[in-house]
């Protein structure tokens, strides 16, 4: 039985060496392809995929958790920068709300330095539990709509109000992304979506806008401590490549999939991030 506890930090040293042999090459090629497909519905949707692509770095690479979350946001930068310039460039712009877009990036950057920091100290327990509530709670609601054929409901914001929610959910959703090493994209997407009147798919490229600065501060502090060497550095360009095409991919067919077909995938994402969430 797959045991995803991470290895301990001799072997982790020998691992990051890439001397483990054939192990080491065949966990690495099954990373390359979860890539290929985690990066497909991360260029599809708007997300990071951080929530799938962590359980991978952990069970089948070996990483320990806080360097599986180091591999985790360098991965998702470069998801997150091809799938958003993908999406531009087949023509899923980005909302007038433009304010709001750059008091969260800020906002965002300072949660995620601050979440990464706090890695070993914040408990990791409770705060997934919180999240994966919060993604239980969403992804019904979505599904519901979907099938339902409702329009979301957003919030009647004033500017200086719209401003502040923004700060205070990219601070938030930062902290998230830095501790677990995720992008945050799943709790993004619906924030945008319910909080600011965004559709979907316009929701899904500023996600990827926020993410992208989100991402790099969390993995630029957890380089600073130490939790990124030269094995660490291989995985990611092993696990980065497919990723890269899959968001391509995703990003090109975005244009055509339909809101309600994108809403109930995107519910089913968020069920199944909380159920890999929940597993250690």
């Amino acid at each position: 039985m797959l045991k995803c506890e991470g290895l301990s930090l001799t072997k982790k040293a020998k691992f990051n060496d890439l001397r483990s042999g054939n192990f080491a090459r065949k966990n690495i090629i099954t990373a390359s392809v979860f890539g290929l497909a985690i990066g497909f519905i991360a260029g599809l949707l708007g997300v990071g995929g951080g929530e799938f692509r962590l359980p991978v770095l952990i069970c089948f690479v070996g990483f320990p958790v806080a360097i599986a979350a180091a591999a985790n946001l360098i991965i998702g930068l470069v998801t997150a920068t091809v799938g958003l310039a993908t999406r531009l460039a087949v023509g899923i712009v980005l909302p007038e709300a433009i304010g709001a877009l750059a008091v969260m990036c800020v906002a965002s950057i300072i949660g995620a330095y601050a979440g990464a920091a706090l890695t070993a100290r914040v408990n990791e327990k409770y705060l997934k539990f919180s999240v994966g509530a919060l993604l239980v709670a969403i992804g019904i609601k979505m599904i519901h709509e979907a099938f339902a054929q409702e329009a979301p409901s957003g919030l009647a914001l004033s500017y200086p109000t719209s401003l502040f929610l923004a700060a205070v959910v990219g601070a938030l959703i930062g902290v998230v992304s830095g501790a677990l090493g995720v992008a945050g994209g799943e709790l993004r997407i619906p924030a945008f979506m319910y909080a600011f009147n965004m559709p979907i798919k316009t929701a899904g490229t500023a996600s990827l806008l926020v993410s992208i600065p989100t991402v790099a501060t969390g993995a630029f502090k957890h380089a600073r401590m130490k939790h990124v060497s030269r094995g660490v550095v291989v995985v990611c360009v092993a696990m980065a490549i497919p990723s890269a095409v899959g968001a391509l991919v995703g990003g090109r067919l975005a244009l055509a999939a339909g809101e309600a077909f994108l809403k109930a995938t995107l519910g089913i994402i968020l069920l199944l991030a909380t159920v890999r969430m929940a597993k250690p």
